[in-house]
């Protein structure tokens, strides 16, 4: 028998990563707006965090990988896998804060 409570987490965290999805294009409209400021196009973070943006998608995509991982009975790989979005959304954020503090 396979490990349900697991099965509950990785439908927990697929179910939100993939509501998160139908806010996605209204967030990737509203990110035109970064280069709002005639100076912004001098700053590389901006295109970092534009970038970061645009793959949000794959990240979604990829952390749907973990039930591969579970159904080979990998538990370990399969909660790390549903997290990995977690690392991308922790990217962002540093991306944002570094922004903010030293423009580069």
């Amino acid at each position: 028998m396979k490990n349900s409570t697991i099965a509950i987490w990785l439908f927990l965290f697929n179910g939100l990563y993939l509501l998160t999805l139908f806010a996605y294009p209204i967030v990737l409209m509203m990110s035109v707006f970064m280069f709002d400021a005639p100076t912004s196009y001098d700053y590389a973070s901006n295109y970092a965090a534009v970038s970061l943006l645009m793959s949000y998608p794959i990240a979604v995509l990829g952390s749907l990988s973990c039930w591969g991982f579970y159904h080979k009975r990998k538990y370990k790989w399969a909660i790390a896998m549903a997290n990995l979005l977690l690392v991308w959304v922790a990217l962002f954020i540093l991306v944002l804060i570094v922004n903010s503090i030293l423009p580069f």
